[in-house]
């Protein structure tokens, strides 16, 4: 899982098919808010707030899963104001 601060109010987040080997995680899990997929946005999140001071605490989220290929997927997660 690789993370990069765009700006103040967003992240990318890359994840490769190591990635969800390693969650038992598919792709298509992350659509339908499966525990799994729980668990990897709060990993994210906790991540996210330790490298960058990301924190969205009682702020919405605007949250976009884009797949790079049947693989890997991309995630921008952006703080709507």
């Amino acid at each position: 899982m690789r993370l990069e601060k765009v700006s103040e109010n967003q992240i990318r987040c890359i994840l490769t098919k190591e990635d969800l080997e390693l969650r038992q995680l598919k792709i298509s899990e992350i659509a339908y808010g499966s525990e799994k997929a729980k668990m990897l946005f709060k990993d994210v999140m906790q991540q996210a707030s330790y490298e960058f001071g990301f924190e969205s605490d009682n702020i919405p989220l605007m949250i976009e899963a884009i797949p790079l290929s049947s693989e890997s997927i991309v995630l921008i997660i952006t703080k709507v104001e």
